[in-house]
């Protein structure tokens, strides 16, 4: 591809033309060299075409009347302005970095913290170039330079700016549509607080990935930008204070007298906004969390109160089962051995001695209830009347509530309203192969109930100390734990504020010494990468761009302080 004439330049005025940058719609920049101090600079010239044009050249001496006469660390600096072969140059700082508009799309999770910063940056930076009579007219992101990664900003592209009471350099409704405000489209001449009002638009940008209006076109979007309220901020931030939706609010007041008169009063409410968002990162209370020191412990309880619980229903469903077992065994041997000793008194049908009988069981705290009946059913002796029908026979059992057989002895369940159940043992007493009545034995379940109890509320006991242990020793763990997570939180804070000399001293014996030893090789290898003399001023590398913004490869919408292509083909518009 043949060379341009553009690009066969070799010398502007002293400066050597190392390569060329990029270039807008009625300028190019290039990157130059001053041989006499040896320095890079970016040296921005009119187009070929515009250069002998009377009010291109007038916007281009108003940008290095504008931007020469400002020396802040936040506005783009110029070292020189002068003509070569007719052709006007300036030559200024050459900033590596990216548009702001580019860094954003680079994060799409941009810190508030970030946005902030960057705001406060723009807004000193206008507050110094309103004392200086310069009003910018054309804030935007593609006019805002980041040098790094943390979001240090440089102001670029004065080309439409006015300079002290004089006339502007085109028409006042310069400037790019979206962030043009309200009264200058009415035709009111623009002062420091149509910046402002830029400077709103652009933090409601950065703030919610939108602008404040949307429009099919450029007549409908000036219409409701004079007419119409802002779209209500939807922040990208969740924890997004009030204070900072009120600052964006009143930027975006349709009347300048409504609106931050000057740019201190916005650097001041957007630095206690910042100042508390600071204090709340400090203090881990941006967004509510649970404490590991909670949450394990709460983790721990849960797991051995879930052990504990189980193992609690496992032994008393196991020892109740082997002391219902234990019963039964007891009432089939007992009710044996009454049957044994009664049928002999049953077959001589001695009433005396088997009421007897009846009144010696009947002493024992285990038995409800003992009634021995002859072989025709009705009753001979009785210890109750529980087991005896109205008309005084012994009671026929309930086949349904039969639970276990024996031999001959069954036992069955009969239940007391009020009172405890009881576990009745049947049996037919035989002499010599021969029935001769039957006898009737409940045994209480109360022993068993209270037994179970007892046995329960012994096992809950152990269960609760258990627990309290657990809980006790996982908080106390979880607390020493978090020691030296502190440690290293507050070291990574120190490393955000640019304090890249500290260090954890600290030894230990376990993995937090690794956690220490990777953080100090991350400071040292940070200290180290630090120009001398830069106080902590990392510069991001990559994506390298001029003051300008232009863009390698002859970008069409790179920009310079003379700015990008306006829709209506003035550069800067």
């Amino acid at each position: 591809m043949p060379q341009t004439r553009i690009d066969m330049i070799e010398r502007i005025g002293r400066y050597r033309i190392v390569e060329r940058l990029g270039e807008g719609a009625m300028s190019v920049v290039y990157r130059g060299y001053d041989p006499s101090i040896h320095r890079i600079v970016a040296i921005k010239t009119l187009r070929p075409e515009y250069a002998h044009d009377d009010v291109h050249r007038a916007r281009f001496l108003t940008e290095a009347r504008a931007a020469g006469t400002l020396a802040h660390p936040g506005i783009v600096t110029v070292y020189d302005v002068g003509e070569s072969e007719g052709v006007p140059f300036i030559a200024m700082e050459l900033l590596e970095g990216m548009a702001l508009d580019r860094f954003v799309a680079a994060q799409p999770d941009l810190s508030l913290r970030t946005s902030l910063r960057i705001a406060i940056q723009v807004a000193e930076a206008l507050d110094y170039a309103h004392r200086k009579g310069v009003v910018h007219r054309d804030i935007k992101p593609e006019n805002i330079v980041c040098r790094d990664a943390a979001g240090n900003v440089k102001v670029t592209d004065f080309g439409i700016a006015q300079v002290g009471q004089g006339t502007p350099p085109d028409d006042q409704a310069a400037g790019t549509p979206h962030y043009v405000a309200p009264e200058v489209l009415r035709g009111q001449r623009a002062d420091s607080r149509a910046d402002l009002y830029s400077l709103g638009v652009l933090l409601y940008w950065m703030l919610s990935g939108q602008l404040p209006y949307q429009a099919a076109s450029v007549p409908e979007l000036l219409q409701k930008i004079v007419d119409d309220d802002p779209a209500p901020l939807v922040s990208r931030h969740a924890e997004l204070p009030r204070a900072a939706r009120d600052v964006v609010a009143n930027l975006l007041e349709k009347s300048p007298d409504r609106r931050y008169q000057n740019a201190e009063e916005v650097i001041e409410d957007l630095q206690r906004i910042d100042d508390r968002v600071a204090e709340r990162e400090r203090n881990w209370s941006g967004e509510r969390i649970v404490p590991i020191r909670v949450r394990w412990t709460a983790i721990m309880s849960a797991l051995v109160a879930l052990t504990v619980g189980i193992g609690l229903f496992a032994v008393h469903r196991t020892q109740e089962r082997v002391a219902r077992d234990l019963a039964f065994d007891y009432g089939f041997t007992l009710t044996r051995q009454l049957t044994l000793q009664s049928a002999e008194d049953l077959l001589l049908d001695d009433r005396i001695a088997v009421q007897a009988l009846t009144d010696a069981m009947a002493e024992n705290r285990e038995i409800a209830e003992i009634s021995i009946g002859d072989r025709l059913g009705r009753r001979l002796a009785s210890s109750g009347r529980l087991l005896l029908t109205t008309a005084g026979e012994i009671v026929a059992p309930d086949q349904a509530t039969l639970l276990r057989q024996r031999g001959d002895v069954r036992a069955y369940l009969v239940q007391r309203p009020g009172d405890s159940d009881i576990l009745l043992f049947d049996s037919p007493v035989e002499y010599d192969g021969r029935g001769v009545g039957r006898l009737q034995l409940g045994l209480s379940t109360e022993p068993l109930v209270a037994a179970s109890r007892a046995t329960v509320l012994a096992m809950l006991g152990l269960a609760a100390v258990t627990l309290l242990a657990v809980l006790i020793g996982a908080y106390v763990l979880s607390r020493k734990l978090m020691v030296p997570v502190e440690i290293v939180r507050r070291a990574l804070w120190k490393i955000a504020q640019g304090r890249f000399d500290s260090r954890i001293r600290l030894q230990r014996r376990d993995e937090f010494e690794r956690v220490f030893s990777a953080f100090n090789a991350m400071a040292e290898s940070l200290q180290a990468r630090l120009p001398p003399g830069t106080g902590g001023d990392v510069q991001a590398d990559g994506n390298s761009k001029s003051i300008d913004g232009s863009r390698p490869g002859g970008d069409r919408e790179a920009s310079s302080i003379g700015g990008h292509p306006a829709p209506d083909g003035r550069d800067g518009a």
